[in-house]
């Protein structure tokens, strides 16, 4: 689910000087200081690889698996050497149990390298600067707002800051706006602690500090009515509302995201964010009136528009070749437009094997590229279109696999299961699609069924390359 505001538009006169500084702050520390973590770590690995360790450190990852972590007994035996290298160059859970037990027995070379090689590895960004809710710091508590953990991540924070930002900045003042962005940043990691208190799994990202901003859009505007955009599952549309409307619905994103969304997101510091930006900006505004905001009654429709309502006139007025053409037209002008895409799906549907609905779906499928767009309605359009059409060409080998690449990040296991079947329909190999089936494996043994598991494991197998 998305929601967002369509029709505030910040007054330029008054530029939004610090939100578009910590926009840059933010693609300058990714790029000139997590640019180097590669090269930080090569360093570690070179160093660990070169030492006793690996040799030493096996056994003892076994005897730390019996003690502490039983549950990943079925990983370390069915990943292998792969799962458990990982854990020790990784895991600060077993670097913590290991060292006090080589202390006791006296083992100060083994100690040493041990060290070395850790405080190395803890050159990385995430864990110099990225916030651990086991071992809180200074520096991880401010320093994780600013670190991301990749360009589709930094980039989808980065546009929800500008969304939001703009707006919340010209409101408030550039004072109020970056204290309640580092105060809520602050609250979304202390509510994040409290939830995952133990986890030795650093935490980076804007996330929390941008829903605070988000929140505090809220508060600016109150019971204003708003336009906002929406996207879910295949619907999307605008709805006017009051802008407090839209915070329960993101607090509910947020808690159901934690109970069946994906595992490497940060929902309950979403959540605080959320709701310390809203309360403190609302006692803010309390406390002092807000600057004097300026809201759009209405916009100019947007070329997307325009173009969606000629499509619409040509098809109620019964010129469907017409139609189809314009919406063809209008999908290469615009190929990141949802609507657009599927106005054209819907006028090229009376010929559903013709070359024009293939391409309408296809353009379709291309969204899944994008980070920022929301996978449910591209995952859906699958299925509709493997039931209209007896040939599926737009399910061609490359965007089968961009398909199960995207869905696998989804934690979408059914969709890639069935897409790495038609690829070996196709007979199709590709280096990614090995990796897709050790997913696949991994997911399965973590569900506990064996039987799909074994299936998944045999046909990654038979993706591997054969010695001769």
């Amino acid at each position: 689910m998305l929601i967002i505001p369509i029709q505030n538009k910040p007054d330029w006169r008054r530029p939004p000087l610090v939100c578009f500084a910590l926009i840059l702050v933010n693609l300058l520390v990714y790029v000139l200081y997590q640019g180097e973590d590669e090269a930080r770590w090569q360093v570690a690995e070179e160093f660990y690889f070169s030492s006793e360790l690996p040799v030493r450190e096996e056994q003892r990852f076994y005897e730390f698996v019996d003690a502490e972590k039983p549950e990943w007994r079925s990983l370390a035996q069915g990943a292998g050497e792969e799962f458990i290298y990982e854990q020790l160059l990784w895991s600060h859970e077993f670097h913590n149990w290991l060292l006090p037990q080589l202390a006791a027995e006296g083992e100060q070379q083994w100690l040493a390298q041990r060290v070395e090689f850790n405080e190395l590895r803890d050159r990385l960004s995430s864990f110099a600067y990225g916030l651990t809710p086991a071992e809180p710091t200074l520096q991880g508590l401010f320093g994780h707002m600013f670190l991301h953990g990749s360009w589709e991540h930094l980039l989808g924070n980065m546009i929800f800051l500008l969304l939001f930002g703009l707006s919340v900045e010209l409101a408030l003042g550039a004072a109020w706006f970056i204290g309640l962005y580092l105060l809520g940043g602050l609250a979304a990691a202390a509510l994040h602690m409290g939830v995952e208190a133990g986890s030795m799994v650093p935490v980076i990202g804007a996330s929390g500090a941008v829903s605070a901003v988000m929140g505090m859009f809220v508060a600016v505007y109150g019971v204003r009515r708003l336009r906002f955009f929406y996207t879910l599952g295949f619907a999307f549309g605008e709805f006017t509302a009051p802008a407090l409307l839209v915070l329960p619905l993101w607090l509910g994103k947020e808690v159901f995201g934690y109970l069946f969304g994906s595992d490497n997101i940060a929902y309950w510091a979403h959540f605080g964010g959320l709701v310390a930006g809203f309360v403190c900006t609302f006692a803010l505004i309390r406390w002092r009136p807000s600057r004097e905001l300026h809201v759009e009654e209405d916009l100019p429709p947007t070329p997307e528009q325009l173009a969606l309502a000629r499509i619409e006139s040509l098809h109620n007025h019964g010129k469907l070749l017409e139609a189809g053409q314009a919406a063809a037209s209008a999908v290469r002008q615009h190929p990141q437009s949802l609507s657009l895409i599927n106005k054209s799906i819907e006028v090229s549907a009376l010929a559903p094997e013709s070359e024009a609905h293939h391409r309408a779906w296809l353009a379709l499928f291309a969204l899944a590229r994008l980070p920022e767009q929301d996978f449910a309605p591209v995952a859906d359009g699958v299925d509709v279109y493997l039931q209209r059409t007896s040939e599926p060409r737009a399910l061609n080998a490359r965007m089968c696999l961009l398909l199960a690449q995207r869905a696998a990040r989804e934690k979408r296991w059914g969709m890639v299961e069935r897409l790495l079947q038609r690829l070996q329909q196709k007979q199709q190999r590709h280096p990614l699609m090995l990796r897709l089936a050790n997913g696949l494996v991994e997911h399965y043994r973590r569900c506990g069924d064996e039987e799909r598991a074994r299936k998944a494991l045999n046909f990654a197998r038979s993706l591997q390359p054969q010695a001769i």
